[in-house]
């Protein structure tokens, strides 16, 4: 049986929260430790923006729109996915061809000029937070710009938007992220454990971090989390129990709007609608990352979203969730095809119909928000024609 469908439980008068839990290639688990408590595992990221120019650009679609709004003020495009693709005879290719994958989150089209090394091309300034770069890992090398390569802007997950010479700036030295410290507060040692702290391991030990809700079943499980035990003490909370100081908790931690949501979450899974309303945007991303997944409703079924409180894109897709399956639950769809993405989507049972009440909360809390690669529709435009593209029928109210 794995460690997820267990329901764990200690005779303490104490909470049990989590799990500290390594796993072999084979699937093989190990417990090393029954946690009350973590001090430090919420942590709000530190924005690192930076200024870019997509040089000598011709962008198209949402991208064009976006740069010709840019004249009046800052246009916000959300992520995108640039691919760097080196030419054939570029010294780091690989038979031929070789590419570089990068992430351009939250970004701002914040101006353009024509470009100075061609004036029918653009010179497009921006701003986002840089994420890579990752490359395919049949060929690990360095990572160099090349001197001549074919940039491709694509929207998110899909669609190309633009292309351009290169990006300045992409590839400047950046200081590796800082990993906050983490302290396990309340924590109950297997054999694993206390031979470790006896004998450290100099790189760490790899574990998942899993968390339990009060009956002991594992409802969230964050990998990565590496332990450089920095110090070991007998807990504040008494007993046998120890508390470990980490030199590095996780590398992408749940920032701090999710506490309440795993607050809620520990309690057990929602029994009525809208639990998830009263959270901020952050929080209900959060929420939809505990929900399960459906697959959709009955074929002829009728399903009724509540669209009153449909004011961001989490909050669209929670609402839509639990009409279909009800609280706990979202949608099992390709969200990525609201972007291009050329999965093709997913088939939903049916036919069936979503009658959406309240809906022009939705239409005009995210008038503002769009994905769509061409850059014609909003945000809630787009889930309207993708849901009806799937075969269901949405009736707006």
């Amino acid at each position: 049986m794995q460690f997820e469908e267990a329901n764990w439980a200690w005779n303490r008068n104490i909470p049990l929260r989590y799990l500290l839990v390594s796993e072999e290639w084979d699937g093989e688990q190990t417990l090393w430790a029954q946690c009350s408590n973590a001090d430090g595992l919420f942590v709000d990221p530190v924005s690192r923006r930076e200024s870019l120019t997509l040089v000598a650009c011709a962008p198209t679609g949402r991208l064009l729109k976006a740069v010709e709004r840019s004249a009046r003020e800052p246009v916000d495009l959300g992520d995108l996915f640039v691919t760097v693709e080196f030419p054939d005879n570029h010294k780091d290719s690989w038979d031929g061809y070789w590419v570089h994958y990068w992430d351009l989150e939250n970004v701002l089209v914040v101006g353009s000029r024509p470009s100075l090394s061609d004036p029918l091309l653009l010179d497009v300034f921006i701003e986002a937070e840089v994420a890579g770069p990752s490359q395919p890992s049949y060929r690990p090398g360095p990572v160099r710009e090349p001197e001549d390569a074919e940039v491709q802007i694509n929207n998110g997950t899909g669609s190309r938007i633009g292309q351009c010479r290169r990006v300045e700036g992409l590839y400047a030295d950046r200081p590796a992220p800082k990993v906050a410290p983490m302290r396990l507060i309340g924590c109950e040692p297997t054999g694993q454990l206390l031979e470790r702290l006896v004998r450290p391991r100099a790189d760490g030990d790899p574990v998942d971090l899993r968390a339990v809700d009060r009956t002991g079943r594992v409802i969230r499980t964050e990998e990565r989390l590496t332990l450089h035990i920095a110090d070991s003490r007998p807990s504040v909370l008494g007993g046998a129990l120890i508390d470990m100081s980490l030199r590095e908790g996780l590398k992408h931690p749940p920032g701090l709007a999710a506490r309440p949501v795993w607050d809620a979450w520990y309690e057990g899974a929602p029994g009525e609608r809208n639990t998830w309303a009263r959270f901020s945007p952050g929080g209900r991303e959060e929420w939809l990352r505990f929900t399960s997944a459906s697959p959709g409703a009955d074929a002829g079924s009728t399903c009724h979203p509540d669209g009153r409180f449909v004011t961001d894109v989490a909050g669209l897709k929670c609402a839509l969730g639990e009409a279909v399956a009800g609280p706990g639950w979202h949608l099992n769809l390709c969200w990525g095809m609201l972007k291009g993405c050329p999965c093709g989507g997913d088939n939903l049972p049916g036919p069936f119909t979503l009658v959406w009440h309240d809906s022009e909360i939705a239409r005009q809390a995210l008038a503002s928000v769009s994905v769509d690669a061409a850059g014609e529709l909003t945000y809630f435009e787009s889930t309207v024609r993708y849901l009806e593209q799937l075969g269901t029928t949405v009736a707006l109210r």
